[in-house]
């Protein structure tokens, strides 16, 4: 079994720990939250994390009284002055699954030395320094991915988001929606298994992964884990502004995923249509159990509650078949060429 098989199978294991774990931390992060009454977040990453951060932007941002922005590690590195506006009277939340990677650090030194910022951090290692330096963690261990690849390790990072956001906000639904999640992931993961892998070993060159609102940054690291893990271009469109150009390279050589907000939704059913028309492979993922007509497969996720916890089932229909079409290709996927576990600067 290759590692990154198995920590994706593996990835309902440490979902029951992480809901427990961030339960723990209530009253502690109420207390956080409450000593520190601004609600100007910043969310920093790199890579896979920024993407889960740029899903936060939405998610916070859309709170009556929250501002929310989402900035690479790396570009504030490069530009922290373009930044200082976004930085003032501001917490910021860092995702990262090692801790370690150069860019976030180097950008949390230089906001701490022009601001003297509020730290959280959601990540992995609490060895590592950003942990270390954080005021508030919430540390997951048992979901650090040892593959290059993240999989199991990006669905926890956007499961302790939720309920963060959950607990700040006081969403007792979401909170129950999280858990109803959680505990359906290991069958869900079963059941759909072999459809996934079906569509892993048809051909295709190129994918593109269709989703609106918080389930954007999800959307884009699904995209991303086709081409990391299987080594074939994938790509992300907010649902109905595919039409708006990139469309017109969608062919029988191309696998779209779209994640439908609901599945009598007239706007998105004529999209997939009109996606399924170029002659490609669709899969389509949402609560209805009715698949848009003529698509290759649809994935019903029952009654799921606040939408976003959608994005817990989702990831892992991306992640499955780019892990069968990397096999079925000869693509060793712990081993991707030209990347490593974290980056670092010189």
């Amino acid at each position: 079994m290759y590692l990154t098989e198995k920590e994706i199978m593996s990835t309902h294991e440490a979902l029951e720990k992480s809901f427990e774990q961030v339960l723990s931390q209530r009253s502690e992060i109420e207390a956080f939250f409450e000593a520190n009454k601004q609600r100007k977040l910043v969310f920093i990453g790199c890579g896979s994390s920024l993407m889960l951060a740029k899903g936060c932007e939405k998610l916070f941002g859309a709170r009556a009284g929250c501002s929310a922005v989402a900035i690479a590690g790396g570009d504030y590195v490069v530009a922290p002055d373009f930044y200082e506006e976004y930085l003032k009277d501001a917490i910021v939340v860092a995702l990262s699954r090692s801790g370690e990677t150069t860019e976030i650090l180097k950008a949390i030194s230089l906001m701490n030395d022009r601001f003297n910022i509020k730290l959280v951090s959601i990540t992995m290692n609490d060895e590592s320094k950003l942990a270390k330096q954080s005021d508030l963690g919430l540390f997951m261990p048992w979901a650090y991915d040892k593959s290059v690849c993240q999989t199991r390790s990006i669905t926890n990072i956007y499961a302790a988001s939720l309920l963060l956001y959950a607990i700040i906000f006081g969403n007792e639904e979401l909170i129950a929606d999280v858990k109803k999640a959680v505990s359906a992931n290991e069958k869900f993961m079963a059941d759909n298994r072999a459809a996934l892998e079906k569509i892993g070993n048809i051909d295709f060159s190129n994918v593109v992964v269709l989703a609106d609102g918080p389930l954007c940054g999800m959307a884009d690291e699904g995209a991303l884990a086709f081409t990391e893990i299987a080594l074939v271009p994938g790509q992300f469109h907010n649902m109905l502004d595919y039409r708006h150009g990139p469309i017109v390279l969608n062919d029988k050589n191309t696998l779209t995923i779209a994640v439908l907000q609901t599945v009598d939704n007239d706007y998105q059913q004529d999209l997939v249509k009109d996606v399924k028309a170029h002659g490609g492979t669709v899969v389509t993922i949402g609560e209805g159990a009715d698949a848009v007509p003529d698509i290759d497969l649809h994935i019903a996720v029952g009654e799921v509650g606040n939408f976003t916890v959608i994005g817990i089932y989702f990831i892992y229909v991306c992640q499955m078949i780019a892990f069968a079409r990397a096999v079925k290709c000869g693509i060793d996927p712990d081993k991707p060429i030209g990347l490593n576990l974290f980056v670092t600067l010189k």
